[in-house]
Parts: structure tokens; sequence; C-alpha cells
């Protein structure tokens, strides 16, 4: 046999796959960054507004008593007033708050014995996202 000679080799199978319906819905992103909270703590209050219109998001906001709350609000009135001259505020629902870890301050505090012990400042991104309520979808307030 020699090398030039075509094997044959199975053909590759065509799947016939359905065409992606893609609906054009605007979205507002608005990003913080470099938050000096740590992201565990503003994933505990990102929970709370998930879904909601901006409105009620905010009034729920201002009323949890927690501080990682208040980078949030920033994020959040920065992305209705974004939004004011594209959509109507009664449209708009939030579809997505993410937070992630951002970069840490690495510092050392001294302990006993000349021994240092490593201390993380930890920092986080927040991202909130805010989209059209589709026709006919009950409101998440």
């Amino acid at each position: 046999m020699a090398i030039n000679e075509t094997i044959n080799k199975p053909k590759p199978v065509k799947i016939a796959r359905k065409p992606i319906q893609k609906i054009s819905v605007q979205e507002i992103v608005v990003r913080r960054r470099f938050v000096r909270t740590a992201a565990d703590k503003i994933r505990l209050v990102s929970g709370l507004i998930m879904g909601k219109k901006p409105a009620v998001a905010l009034e729920i906001l201002q009323f949890t008593p927690k501080t990682a709350a208040k980078p949030l609000i920033l994020a959040l009135k920065s992305a209705i007033s974004l939004a004011k001259d594209t959509f109507n505020s009664s449209d708009l629902i939030i579809k997505q708050v993410r937070v992630d870890e951002g970069p840490k301050l690495k510092r050392r505090r001294i302990i006993h014995r000349g021994r240092a012990t490593s201390i993380l400042k930890r920092m986080s991104h927040i991202t909130v996202i805010l989209r059209e309520q589709p026709k006919g979808a009950s409101s998440g307030s």
C-alpha cells in the first residue's frame, strides 16, 4: 500500500440545526470597577434586586442595613439615568447583577516573635444589566 493512496475515511455527518432566533432587545450595561468591598458581601445584597424593576430595587437597597448596598445603589442610579433617554422607565427590569472579584491589596501585619501575617484588602467589579421587559410578562415587583 503506497503512502499516497487515500484511505476510506467516513464522511462527516451533517446535523440539521434550527436557526437561532435572535430577539433584538437593547440592554443598558453599567460597570463599577475597583469597589473597595469584598465580592461576597456585595453578592449577598445583589440577590435581593435580581429581576425587579429599578425603582423597586432602589427602595429595597436604600432600606438594606448593609454597607455593601451603597455601591449597588450608585451603579443602579447610573443605569437608570442612562436608560432615561432610550427607554420608558416603567418597562425596565434588572436582568442581571454580576459581582466579580477585583484585585487584592496585599498588606502585612506584624504579630508576635517577629513574624508577620498577610492581610488581603479585597476589591470587586459590579456589572448591572437593565433591559426592557418583554410584552405580556408579569412584573418582578
